[in-house]
C-alpha cells in the first residue's frame, strides 16, 4: 500500500508541476526599423508608416516614428516629398500610379538612408463570376468561382477578397499565381464561404508585384502554421538587410454583384 501511495504522489507532483509558467530565456535583440508601405491604384495611392521592432517580453509600444524624410520617384521623372498626417502616417498627394512604371521609395531617418524600387502591375479585370451549388449543402448554398484572363507573357500573382454584404468582414483571402491557367483563363474557387440567391457580393482582385506576393505568402504561412510546422521567421521582404517590413505594390479591380435566383446566369463584363 505504501508503494502505491508513493507512486500516486509522484504522478500528482508531475501533474501539478505542468501548470507552472515557463519563461523562455530569450536573448535581447537590437531594435530594427519596421516599414509598412503600400502603393496601389486606390485613392490613397501611397502610404508609409514607420516603427521599431521590440523584444518578446517588452511592453507593447505602437508609437509610429515621425522624424523621417520620405520621397517617391519614378523612372519617368515623377518626384514627390511625402506629407505626414496627425496619425504619423506619411502619404502622397500628387501620385497617380501608371502601370508598368517603376517607383522608388527613399526613406531617410536619423540613423540610415535607403531606397526600395518596385514596378506597378497593370489592373487585371475580373472577367466573370460564377456561382455553383455546394455539393455538400444543396442548391441554396453556392460557391463562387472568380475567372480572370491571365496577362500573357509574364508571371502574374493575385490576392482575392470575396465579401458578402451584411456579414462581418473576415481577414480571409485567397493567394494564387498563374501556374494553372498561364496566358489563358485562371479560375479562383472560393470554397470557404457560401452564398445564396439575393446576396450582394463584393469581389476585389489585387494584381501583385512578385515580391509583394512572396511577402504575403510567407506571412500567411507564419500565421497559419500548424503545431508540426517549422518555427516562424520573418516574411520574405524587399527591404534591405537590417530593415523589417515591406514595400507592397498592387493594382486592384472591384465588382459588386447581386446573386440572381438563377445563379447560372451570372456573367460579368
Amino acid at each position: 500500500m505504501k508503494k502505491i501511495y508513493s507512486i500516486l504522489m509522484i504522478f500528482l507532483f508531475a501533474f501539478v508541476s505542468c501548470d507552472e509558467p515557463v519563461v523562455l530565456d530569450l536573448d535581447e535583440v537590437e531594435s530594427q526599423l519596421v516599414v509598412e508601405a503600400v502603393l496601389t491604384n486606390d485613392y490613397n495611392a501611397l502610404i508609409v508608416s514607420l516603427s521599431h521592432s521590440q523584444n518578446f517580453y517588452s511592453e507593447p509600444d505602437f508609437e509610429r516614428l515621425s522624424s523621417a524624410s520620405i520621397r517617391v520617384t519614378s523612372d519617368k521623372g515623377f518626384y514627390e516629398q511625402l506629407k505626414i498626417n496627425e496619425n504619423k502616417v506619411y502619404y502622397s498627394i500628387d501620385l497617380t500610379p501608371v502601370e508598368n512604371d517603376e517607383y522608388t521609395l527613399t526613406i531617410e531617418t536619423p540613423e540610415k538612408t535607403f531606397s526600395v524600387s518596385e514596378n506597378m502591375p497593370p489592373i487585371v479585370p475580373i472577367k466573370k463570376v460564377e456561382f455553383v451549388p455546394n455539393p455538400f449543402s444543396g442548391a441554396d448554398s453556392l460557391n463562387a468561382f472568380v475567372l480572370v484572363d491571365d496577362t500573357p507573357g509574364k508571371n502574374n500573382f493575385f490576392r482575392l477578397f470575396v465579401q458578402k454584404i451584411g456579414v462581418s468582414k473576415r481577414v480571409e483571402y485567397y493567394l494564387i499565381d498563374d501556374s494553372f491557367g498561364k496566358d489563358a483563363v485562371i479560375s479562383m474557387p472560393v470554397y470557404y464561404r457560401n452564398f445564396s440567391p439575393g446576396d450582394t457580393v463584393v469581389v476585389e482582385l489585387w494584381h501583385l508585384s512578385e515580391s509583394t506576393y512572396k511577402f504575403f505568402t510567407t506571412l500567411n504561412d507564419n500565421i497559419n502554421g500548424s503545431f508540426n510546422s517549422i518555427a516562424p521567421g520573418n516574411p520574405v521582404s524587399n527591404m534591405p538587410p537590417g530593415i523589417m517590413g515591406n514595400f507592397s505594390v498592387y493594382s486592384s479591380d472591384i465588382d459588386t454583384i447581386i446573386v440572381p435566383e438563377r445563379f447560372s446566369e451570372i456573367d460579368q463584363n
